[in-house]
């Protein structure tokens, strides 16, 4: 079984449950400051457990979530409610052309096929779903930051026990590669390293213009010592 249909259960929620509620409002907040009210609805491509769907329907929007994992989307829906989540595989969207007036992508959800043409498809999805002119947020690792920074051996706690995580770049493969001890289990976590310029080039191959380009949710400028590479754009007409 290929590693992100192994990983995203309850184990990844454990791990990272310092990703909460606060910061999907910061970053929705940061969101409806770039491009306002939208009148339509908007995807959340990977949307996890649904904390940012929660935060933008909080606020007005009318969005709709969507993830593969069947173990995130139903702890999201006994946490938060009843909301609109979807099941998907981000490579073949359950949804028609032009759909949505708005898409985001948050924490690294991308670049996780080993075959990079699976990875090129899923940005073709994402433009094939978005209306001409809707815009768009990426929010993806920044590759020159984790190459300089890369810890290759670290220990955690969690609520189920001590957490053993080593890391290692595949130069080769161009991957950042992570594995998670957790007990008597071992998950794997596998991220293709795309650089600004490549996903420039990604992106206005599937008809995606790319408008500014930021470094964290704060609004600083991209450089690359920046925590996050966070794309802003629209499709094309």
């Amino acid at each position: 079984m290929t590693w992100y249909r192994e990983w995203f259960g309850e184990e990844y929620l454990d791990l990272y449950s310092y990703r909460d509620e606060a910061e999907a409002r910061r970053q929705v907040e940061f969101f409806r400051a770039q491009f306002g009210a939208i009148h339509g609805p908007v995807l959340d491509l990977a949307c996890g457990k649904g904390r940012h769907v929660r935060e933008f329907l909080a606020v007005g929007y009318d969005v709709v979530g969507c993830d593969l994992s069947w173990t995130l989307l139903r702890h999201g829906g006994a946490e938060f409610g009843p909301m609109p989540l979807v099941r998907a595989d981000m490579r073949k969207l359950p949804f028609p052309d032009d759909a949505f007036e708005g898409l985001v992508n948050f924490f690294t959800s991308f670049g996780y096929f080993e075959d990079e043409e699976e990875n090129l498809r899923t940005v073709r999805e994402m433009a094939r779903v978005l209306r001409p002119e809707a815009p768009f947020l990426f929010d993806y690792l920044n590759v020159h930051r984790e190459l300089s920074r890369l810890v290759e051996r670290e220990e955690r706690s969690s609520d189920s026990g001590p957490v053993l995580i080593e890391r290692w770049f595949d130069g080769a493969a161009r991957t950042f590669n992570k594995r998670i001890t957790m007990g008597e289990k071992k998950f794997l976590e596998r991220v293709r390293g795309y650089d600004l310029d490549e996903m420039s080039a990604i992106f206005a191959s599937s008809g995606m213009a790319i408008r500014s380009a930021f470094g964290d949710f704060d609004g600083t400028p991209f450089s690359d010592q920046s925590p996050r590479l966070i794309l802003l754009g629209a499709r094309r007409r």
